[in-house]
């Protein structure tokens, strides 16, 4: 494996767990530790073209909640239904951490990330595009399930998608996806 460049590491920005009840999990964040302000996208793979799923056209549908603990975007990933890496999450391990994702300025690094991943022999596990009304996001995961336990999401957004996650950062109830 090739080394990766140092720019990744400096758009660290999330970590996300899978769960069977988004209302469960956010209420338990809530309780826990203290964050109330969350964004739940029902559906949110509905609508999202260039799905992928091991390297073939992906089906998958889920649905995820955004909070922010400090400076570090919360997601808590559902799965609806098909085929994902959610769905073998859960079988495999039951609930919990499923990835650490990094969050690029714009399409072009996002494509230089992707490239340096691939040069580096990883393997995309799933990714696709989602256009909405106040952006878009291309994300990818990458199995890194060997090197550090979970997989790695790679994604950029567009438009005011940055300005809503930044008010849901500062504790506003806003929507980001819709």
């Amino acid at each position: 494996m090739s080394e990766i460049p140092k720019y990744i590491g400096r758009r660290f920005d999330q970590i996300s767990f899978v769960v069977r009840d988004l209302d469960e999990a956010m209420e338990f964040w809530r309780r826990t530790n203290g964050i109330e302000a969350w964004d739940k996208a029902i559906d949110l793979a509905k609508s999202q073209t260039e799905k992928e799923y091991w390297g073939k056209p992906g089906n998958f549908q889920f649905s995820c909640a955004y909070g922010f603990a400090g400076d570090t975007l919360i997601e808590l990933a559902r799965h609806d239904g098909g085929d994902s890496i959610y769905k073998e999450w859960l079988d495999q391990h039951g609930v919990g951490p499923h990835h650490v994702g990094f969050r690029f300025e714009d399409e072009a690094e996002y494509n230089r990330a992707q490239s340096d991943y691939l040069a580096a022999g990883l393997v995309k596990a799933m990714g696709g595009f989602f256009k909405g009304p106040h952006g878009d996001c291309r994300w990818s995961y990458w199995d890194t399930r060997k090197q550090i336990g979970c997989y790695t999401e790679l994604y950029y957004l567009t438009g005011e998608l940055a300005a809503r996650l930044a008010r849901l950062k500062a504790g506003e109830a806003v929507s980001i996806t819709f």
